[in-house]
């Protein structure tokens, strides 16, 4: 939808009237966070569910309330406050520690942000899972407060070599896909995947079974592609070889928990 000050207007005028006809049940939390935390419930928060849909005020209408009745479900009392990296309570922080999923730094060329997840990360750790579906909650949040990411959507980049099936949390990547199919005010622009062992194609049914059809869509895999080759493939996506991760022949290091720009000499391992 193209994003006139009309159309916006007119899209909130419509979506507070289909806020109205939902059901009791389906809206208590958003009449929650209406009473608790009213300063949340903005102009901006309301539109990044209507550029999410669309503009489909119906499905807009649904998915906001959807939302603040799982952020209350799994934040609980947190739900109230801002959902910020820097406002997340200490039990979460070591979930946050094993960076399943890692945001990149700035956009890419399209304007949209890239998501990077690993899961040979979860190599011998321990977890809760519904506090790693918070980790990815704040995530995506620090994602969204980028308007071009709304508007665009956001790209996964997973890489999956030398993943083993002990990698392959079903039940977390199932709330996570969850989250974001109906939940949370996140379009997914592409999924692309990266060195899938065999063991990937076996799964690829259980994996779309989880992700549903419209995410299952928007997966683009690459298997025996070079690094060089790689490259040039992602760069027709807006995706440029120095916003890369190392493991992918890229110029970003992720150290001490934050994303830092190697120096060639020390990249070169990644880039073979």
């Amino acid at each position: 939808a193209i994003e006139s000050s009309k159309c916006v207007g007119d899209s909130l005028r419509l979506l507070e009237r289909e806020i109205l006809k939902l059901p009791d049940d389906l809206r208590a939390g958003l009449d929650q966070a209406a009473i608790f935390c009213p300063e949340l419930i903005t102009k901006e928060h309301k539109i990044m569910f209507l550029r999410c849909e669309q503009f489909n005020v119906d499905l807009a209408a649904i998915r906001l309330a959807k939302y603040w009745n799982t952020r209350i479900e799994l934040f609980r009392g947190a739900a109230f406050r801002p959902l910020t990296i820097e406002r997340m309570s200490d039990e979460d922080r070591k979930e946050m520690s094993i960076a399943f999923v890692r945001l990149l730094p700035d956009t890419d060329g399209t304007g949209r942000c890239n998501i990077y997840v690993d899961p040979r990360v979860l190599e011998g750790k321990e977890y809760d899972n519904e506090r790693m579906v918070r980790a990815a909650w704040l995530i995506l949040h620090e994602a969204l407060e980028t308007e071009s990411t709304q508007q665009k959507g956001i790209v996964f980049l997973v890489f999956l070599e030398g993943a083993l099936l002990r990698h392959f949390d079903r039940t977390l990547v199932k709330h996570i896909a969850n989250s974001i199919r109906g939940i949370l005010p996140v379009r997914v622009s592409a999924i692309h995947m990266f060195y899938a062992p065999y063991l990937f194609e076996v799964l690829f049914d259980v994996v779309s079974l989880l992700l549903g059809d419209r995410l299952t869509k928007r997966i683009k895999l690459y298997s025996d592609d070079k690094k060089t080759e790689l490259h040039d493939k992602l760069i027709d996506f807006g995706i440029f070889p120095s916003r890369l991760p190392t493991d992918l022949g890229g110029g970003l290091e992720f150290v001490d928990g934050k994303w830092k720009n190697c120096d060639p000499k020390d990249c070169i391992k990644g880039s073979a």
